[in-house]
């Protein structure tokens, strides 16, 4: 059973690993929650690039799940994470100040050569039976190859959504491809992103 306290998450009344990032802002209160993804298939790598407070350009997010559906908490829900970048939702610009951000950990928009779909970043294969040809709904690149979120990442994801929507008060859930349209993709066609925000917003069990 997921739940907030003191600002973190917690699972079974313990509170999910820390990493605590440099990379915030100050106090604020979340109205809404943002969805995200990695695009890298690294855990680690996304962690380090989230925590790296000398990095030219800082980043971070409150939350990383990965594949198997561990979370790695990096940021309090009442901090600034900087996750959003030139963003707007509802006529208000810069997410970041009123958004919390879940970074989950996939490859996202895929490479497709000679020898079968790869990580762009990495160049890493990407099994077949990983992969969905979808087009994006802000079409954007016609027909493409996606990574597929495995379930062990969506459940997690949905239950920690439940939570933190339900300590904040919180009504809406977009993705980064809602709040910067065209400049981002992410979490994009492969994420179930109807289905999910009807579990998350009490709508479907």
């Amino acid at each position: 059973m997921f739940s907030v306290k003191n600002h973190l998450l917690c699972i079974g009344g313990a509170y999910v690993m820390q990493k605590p990032s440099p990379n915030h802002g100050g106090i604020m209160k979340p109205t809404l929650l943002v969805m995200h993804y990695t695009g890298s298939p690294s855990t680690t790598g996304a962690i380090r690039t989230l925590t790296d407070g000398n990095a030219a350009n800082r980043v971070s997010a409150h939350l990383v799940i990965s594949p198997e559906g561990v979370i790695t908490q990096l940021v309090p829900f009442d901090k600034v994470a900087w996750h959003a970048g030139v963003s707007k939702w509802n006529g208000k610009e810069g997410c970041n100040s009123f958004a919390i951000g879940i970074e989950m950990v996939n490859s996202g928009l895929l490479g497709k050569g000679p020898n079968g779909y790869f990580d762009r970043l990495t160049n890493k294969p990407v099994p077949a039976n990983q992969v969905v040809i979808a087009t994006h709904k802000n079409g954007d690149g016609g027909e493409c190859p996606w990574e597929i979120y495995p379930l062990a990442q969506v459940e997690a994801a949905t239950g920690a959504a439940r939570a933190i929507l339900a300590a904040y008060g919180i009504k809406e859930v977009v993705g980064h491809d809602d709040i910067a349209p065209h400049r981002k993709i992410d979490p994009g066609p492969a994420w179930p992103m109807d289905a999910f925000k009807k579990r998350v917003l009490g709508v479907v069990a």
